[in-house]
Formats: C-alpha cells, structure tokens, sequence
C-alpha cells in the first residue's frame, strides 16, 4: 500500500532557518519507508546505488503525513 508523507525539520531543530520546513533530500536520492515504518534514504545512482537510515542523516525529523 502507497502511502504519502513529508518529512519535515522539528520546531526545535538548532538551524533556525530550516524550522518546520520540509526537508529535501539530495539530488539522485529520495526518502523511502519499508514495511515497519522506518525511514530511509535511497541513492539511485546507477552504478552504486546505497541506502541508510533517516536517522543517520537527520537526528530529528518530523513525518507529516497526507
């Protein structure tokens, strides 16, 4: 099942500017979620293409869900 969401910075993330604004991956990568609810950050570049927990990129982040 698709389900759509936004991952958003926290009220209280320490860069003022970034507070409660959606959060952008880099480009070639994209926020992905499995079965369990975890997040991901799925690179998909050709050639080697990785994954890593949300959570080792951004400390905090809020899912705001459509």
């Amino acid at each position: 099942m698709k389900q759509k969401f936004k991952i958003m910075y926290p009220q209280d993330y320490y860069d003022q500017t970034k507070q409660w604004k959606p959060y952008h991956p880099p480009e070639k990568c994209m926020v992905v979620m499995n079965g369990s609810g975890v997040f991901f950050l799925f690179n998909g570049e050709p050639y080697y293409p990785s994954i890593q927990k949300l959570s080792d990129v951004l400390f905090k982040y809020d899912v705001v869900w459509k």
